[in-house]
């Protein structure tokens, strides 16, 4: 009799451990959506495609520290980035240098006199450098094309060893669908709303303000390497560089 009742509570025992186990491995397992992460970045197809220049170049002993790296805009690869605010905050690489100072400007494709143009102070260290256009400068014109720059001095008095970049920025209409699903966003899925809309200026910044908020999120990591190494960016070198001045000293 003992017998027969041990084997029937080890019967028992094993017909329901599966299940608890089962049940103890679906409670500890992440739940999947909120670990979905995709940070799209889609080019409008009208997109235009950028003007030709001639950024970059130096004709002198250039005052990099490094001299392989460079002056980097983010921006789209070989496409015109989009926006849709009057004074967009615009973003490039600052390499580390002894230069005596940067030089911001821009202006309207097919003119020759700047819209706008800023000296910049050289960080102390080399990172992601973004700066906004201020309120007191002219905005932006809907459907006009505009070529930004940064130059980075290394002698005001001889400008053969200055190094410059440059890159191009639009200002379109957002239509009233786009409206509604940026005025429906948050910040944690802002960033995907511009990028899948194919508003690149207001999209980066949105998650570089998320990078500023939750620097240690390891999903705003992952969208931001999304971002930077997506086909139509081809960023890949800049995903490890930290932000200079985008945010608090602690949040980078």
């Amino acid at each position: 009799m003992k017998l027969m009742q041990k084997s029937l509570f080890f019967l028992a025992f094993s017909l329901t451990l599966p299940s608890q186990i089962g049940l103890v491995q679906a409670q500890s397992l992440p739940n999947t959506k909120t670990w979905q992460i995709s940070q799209q970045f889609k080019p409008k197809v009208d997109n235009k495609r950028n003007p030709t220049t001639d950024g970059g170049a130096t004709r002198g002993i250039s005052c990099l520290i490094n001299k392989q790296e460079s002056l980097i805009p983010l921006t789209p690869a070989d496409l015109v980035g989009l926006t849709l605010e009057k004074h967009p905050t615009f973003f490039w690489y600052q390499p580390n240098s002894t230069g005596k100072f940067l030089k911001f400007t821009i202006l309207a494709d097919g003119k020759t006199e700047n819209l706008y143009e800023s000296k910049l102070a050289i960080p102390n260290e080399a990172g992601i450098m973004s700066f906004t256009l201020p309120k007191n400068a002219p905005e932006l014109e809907i459907n006009r094309t505009y070529q930004w720059s940064v130059t980075l001095v290394c002698d005001p008095d001889d400008s053969s060893g200055d190094t410059w970049m440059n890159a191009w920025v639009e200002r379109i209409q957002p239509d009233d669908s786009l409206l509604q699903d940026i005025k429906k966003a948050n910040s944690r899925n802002l960033s995907n709303v511009y990028g899948k809309a194919g508003i690149w200026y207001e999209g980066l910044n949105a998650l570089v303000q998320q990078r500023c908020t939750d620097p240690k999120n390891l999903s705003v990591k992952t969208k931001w390497r999304q971002l930077l190494e997506s086909e139509s960016v081809k960023l890949n070198d800049l995903v490890s560089k930290k932000l200079i001045n985008s945010c608090p000293v602690n949040n980078r």
